[in-house]
């Protein structure tokens, strides 16, 4: 068999083959949707939502079953962005239907977009509207009545994925929510999915009885893969590629990367370019060799952005779980329970440090690995 490339792809939407095993998650994604359930899909950085819910709405689309806009709230640092954030979704997801763009022009009133191809045979849509308080309020709400009117125009049910929902706190946050609530609960031809990462957030807009969004959606959880199935995933993108590696080196892998899928394909990608015809022991060490050094500026500088008690706590994390214990507290000089406390709740929210249940861990295993490497306290 001949030598293919890297079959491992990270940092970047996965799709078919490449994308890990989340059978289940499809199949129940695809079936809120098709109810024109609301749906509030969340988990923790690096765990592949954004992959997950592509391909569910590209099976969907290859069926012609909906019509599926997908918005990047992260690229919207102000309501002006949103409305051209979205509109330009709203304009991609009917192009890729070969609509005309005559037709497709007709659902705006108050924004001209503007239609051309790049160099590369993509379409490009920009859009031209007064930014005026009063304009941009109007604007916006047309643009929120956009795909009720599109699934009415087209008799297809819309689906409409918040990607990384929470950053609307930056867009006037609760008044936004109650203008998103106050159109999204009069739209039964849309199914809207928000999805969010940072945790703390995301569940609170959900989950607060005070907030405008309580209740308005099934909640659904994403957690980690099964790891058997991540190992098969890694030992079977070796196989295809012409490469082979032990079942328990592909263990390795899974728990070197802590199940997370991200981590799996970085450290699987680094594995397959060092190894020859079959995956050894020294391949994977200098995999995650070359880890710590690609990885170093950045690690480095989450370090650094941690206070100098939040250092001892992510250094005492790198070595033990029980960072409470009498024995932690004085070997890592973690001070008082209510300051070791305060430093967790400060990694939680810049998403260092992860908590299931009563145990804290850091998020990224190859973090922690760097901390192991690199720091002494």
């Amino acid at each position: 068999m001949s030598i293919q490339s890297n079959p491992f792809k990270f940092g970047e939407v996965v799709t078919g083959d490449c994308f890990a095993n989340r059978e289940r998650e499809i199949k129940d994604i695809a079936e809120h949707i098709k109810a024109g359930q609301n749906l509030f899909i969340y988990s923790y950085r690096r765990l592949g939502k954004t992959s997950l819910i592509k391909n569910v709405m590209e099976a969907l689309a290859k069926r012609k079953e909906v019509i599926a806009v997908y918005v990047d709230i992260q690229k919207a640092t102000s309501q002006a962005q949103f409305i051209e954030v979205y509109s330009n979704s709203i304009s991609n997801a009917l192009i890729t239907r070969k609509e005309r763009l005559e037709k497709i022009s007709r659902f705006f009133r108050r924004i001209v977009p503007s239609f051309e191809v790049d160099q590369s045979g993509i379409w490009k849509v920009s859009f031209d509207f007064s930014k005026t308080r009063a304009n941009l309020e109007r604007t916006l709400e047309e643009v929120f009545e956009m795909p009720q009117k599109i699934a009415f125009s087209y008799k297809k049910r819309v689906v409409v994925v918040f990607d990384e929902f929470q950053e609307i706190e930056g867009l006037d946050g609760k008044a936004f929510e109650r203008k998103v609530r106050s159109f999204i609960q009069h739209h039964n031809d849309v199914c809207y999915i928000f999805m969010g990462s940072k945790t703390h957030m995301i569940t609170d807009m959900f989950n607060n009885s005070e907030r405008a969004l309580y209740k308005s959606a099934a909640v659904y959880p994403i957690s980690v893969i099964d790891r058997k199935q991540m190992e098969n995933f890694v030992r079977r993108r070796f196989r295809n590629s012409g490469k082979v590696i032990p079942k328990e080196l592909a263990q390795e892998i899974v728990e070197l990367s802590s199940n997370i899928p991200y981590n799996i394909q970085l450290l699987s990608f680094n594995v397959w370019s060092l190894a020859k015809h079959k995956v050894s022991n020294e391949a994977i060490t200098k995999a995650i060799d070359t880890i710590m050094h690609t990885q170093n500026e950045l690690f480095f500088s989450l370090y650094d952005s941690a206070s100098l008690h939040q250092r001892s706590v992510l250094y005492a994390l790198s070595q033990t779980k029980e960072v409470f214990s009498k024995d932690s507290v004085l070997k890592y000089n973690l001070g008082t329970s209510s300051s070791v406390q305060a430093s967790l709740r400060a990694l939680i929210k810049n998403g260092m440090v992860h908590k299931d249940e009563a145990e804290y861990y850091i998020a990224d295993p190859f973090f922690k690995i760097w901390l192991q490497r690199n720091i002494s306290i």
